[in-house]
């Protein structure tokens, strides 16, 4: 599900809020693998990592519909073109015990002239 919908190139929004929809339903409570020998049962260490493998899934999915432009190898089909004003920020997400997750724009620091010299020496 997760490269259909927020992969690479991400599908318009209505797929990603469906998706983001469907994602904080699932907690991997209740996930089982059968007994046995753990150190070969890829089942059982997926039932231990599920409910990581969720938070990191939503985490994704909310900081994609927050940024509306297309960046680089990220490409919104709804939002095609990139938008100067937002490569200013990083968008990141957080999780605690007491508080559901959130996204955040983040400010990306100016860049040392030293290394914009060298990028401008480079195009």
């Amino acid at each position: 599900m997760m490269q259909d919908l927020v992969g690479i190139v991400r599908p318009n929004r209505r797929c990603c809020k469906r998706w983001k929809g469907s994602a904080s339903c699932a907690s991997g409570r209740g996930m089982r693998a059968s007994d046995g020998n753990r150190a070969y049962n890829p089942g059982w260490h997926t039932a231990l990592d599920l409910r990581h493998l969720l938070t990191v899934s939503e985490a994704i999915t909310r900081s994609a519909l927050e940024r509306k432009e297309s960046r680089g190898a990220q490409f919104r089909d709804d939002h095609p073109k990139s938008d100067p004003a937002c490569s200013k920020w990083n968008v990141g997400g957080a999780e605690s015990a007491r508080r559901p997750m959130r996204v955040e724009r983040r400010p990306i620091p100016d860049m040392p002239a030293d290394l914009k010299q060298v990028i401008e020496e480079m195009r």
